[in-house]
């Protein structure tokens, strides 16, 4: 993946998850993000997913792995995330 790639695919991410975070981090991931800080917003969304027990779907979780491999991040709280499928 190329660093493009990882914008784009990190704004797409957000935009599809960050409606299902609570107010308490959504706020937190969508400046991050619009600042361009993805090695902030990224995590802080992986984070509030697995803390707020907000199921996605292996599509999402599977986009979001690739996304912490590119940024070479823990993926011990994404492995603890449920899926719907």
């Amino acid at each position: 993946m190329e660093v493009i790639d990882f914008y784009r695919r990190s704004r797409r991410i957000t935009d599809q998850l960050a409606p299902r975070i609570s107010p308490e981090y959504r706020p937190i991931v969508l400046t991050a993000g619009g600042a361009g800080a993805w090695d902030l917003a990224i995590p802080t969304l992986v984070g509030a997913l697995l803390k707020e027990d907000v199921v996605i779907t292996t599509a999402e979780k599977d986009a979001l792995r690739e996304l912490m491999e590119f940024r070479r991040e823990p993926l011990t709280r994404l492995e603890q995330i449920r899926t719907s499928d």
